[in-house]
């Protein structure tokens, strides 16, 4: 169900989930300050409890508001990448952060998305949790109609055409004495490099026993199909192949392009929507080209059909 602007700041005001844009994917909104919309979505997506949510705000400002203390290079990091797809966790005033949110830790994620829509909302309503609006372990929504797909054609949605990026935001957190990627998202490594000073590693496995963020539990992303991940072996296997448009695959494949590897860009923007269309066309097995460039924003695009693959 398509909703403008305005009903979807009254329903947040008056305590309910809505799903709305951002640059990155959509998300399921609720605002910080009301626990029973914080803990719907955790409901509605089937969301593990021990899996923390991130705060959506409208500006700095509104960290400093919950922020026990900020990390060093901070205020370098949002001058330079927000509005925009970076998640930056800090230590929180814990009175002042709903437990559910921040699934008991002394921290929590804060982005400020770069989407029109998003920050109307935000500036309306007070901070917003959203993660994204997907069932969990499923591909995240890119779309409105994906929304509709997940959680039924009466669900509320602000409608604010196809994501940008196509893919969530890189999250960054401070393990002293260095701003670690705990997540790799639309944001590559290397961007970082002028604001820190150094290249920020990607850590897979961290030691906390929980998730310190989003997208770190196992598998994630997943269509229904099985997933075969670049074994040229195995491609006879497949019904689908997930490929390139400077490649020629087999015939008798079906064959759903992600893009050019000349250009990762439109890669990421899309491939949610064709893994999507894995099981919009029944597909039951699917052969992913995964030959292609480690660098820059392909990492990101390499890792989430490794994790969609995971455990198949």
């Amino acid at each position: 169900m398509h909703i403008s602007i305005d009903q979807a700041i009254d329903k947040l005001k008056a305590g309910h989930v809505v799903a709305m844009p951002t640059e990155t994917v959509y998300g399921l909104a609720a605002s910080l300050n009301t626990p029973a919309a914080v803990a719907e979505i955790f409901r509605l997506k089937g969301r593990p409890l021990n899996n923390p949510l991130i705060i959506h705000v409208a500006s700095q400002a509104d960290v400093l508001k919950y922020a026990q203390e900020l990390p060093p290079l901070f205020e370098a990091l949002t001058q330079a990448f927000w509005p925009g797809p970076l998640t930056l966790i800090v230590p929180i005033q814990p009175h002042l952060v709903p437990a559910l949110a921040r699934a008991d830790l002394p921290t929590a994620g804060f982005r400020m998305p770069n989407h029109d829509l998003a920050l109307q909302v935000i500036r309306e309503v007070g901070p917003l949790v959203m993660p994204s609006a997907n069932l969990s372990g499923k591909p995240s929504s890119t779309r409105a109609e994906h929304v509709e797909c997940d959680f039924g054609p009466d669900f509320p949605v602000l409608d604010g055409g196809a994501c940008a990026k196509g893919l969530e935001s890189t999250i960054l957190y401070y393990d002293s004495p260095r701003w670690v990627i705990v997540r790799l998202g639309a944001l590559s490594a290397e961007l970082f490099e002028p604001v820190l000073g150094y290249h920020p590693d990607s850590v897979k496995a961290f030691r906390h026993a929980q998730p310190l963020c989003p997208g770190q539990l196992f598998r994630h992303y997943a269509p229904k199909a099985k997933l075969i991940l670049g074994n040229g072996m195995e491609i006879e296997k497949a019904d689908f192949v997930l490929g390139f448009k400077e490649r020629l695959y087999p015939s008798s494949k079906r064959v759903l392009l992600m893009g050019s590897l000349n250009d990762p860009d439109p890669v990421a923007e899309n491939l949610y929507q064709i893994l999507r269309q894995l099981d919009q066309e029944d597909a039951k097995v699917a052969w992913v080209d995964m030959d292609f460039s480690r660098e820059g924003l392909w990492e990101t695009i390499a890792e989430r059909l490794l994790r969609a693959g995971e455990g198949q």
